[in-house]
């Protein structure tokens, strides 16, 4: 499926490179609730980003390259 790009012109979408005519309707909705998350799975998100980005900052992660070789002696 080709990827259109458009720009709104006087409330009408206009494609960039591509036809403007013959196509079917479309149909945008903004979406801007946010997410679904109550606020105790909120809590315990933020609790967990936390908790990764101190890891992060000791030194107390793997790089791609070390992950990759795990994964690749399990295979083994």
């Amino acid at each position: 499926m080709p990827i259109l790009t458009a720009q709104l012109h006087d409330g009408e979408l206009l494609l960039q490179n591509g036809p403007n005519e013959g196509l079917p309707p479309l149909r945008l909705v903004v979406d801007d609730e946010g997410d679904d998350l109550d606020e105790e799975e909120r809590e315990r998100l933020e609790a967990v980003i936390a908790e990764s980005t101190a890891q992060l900052a000791r030194g107390e992660h793997y790089t791609a390259d070390e992950v990759l070789g795990m994964l690749r002696a399990l295979r083994s």
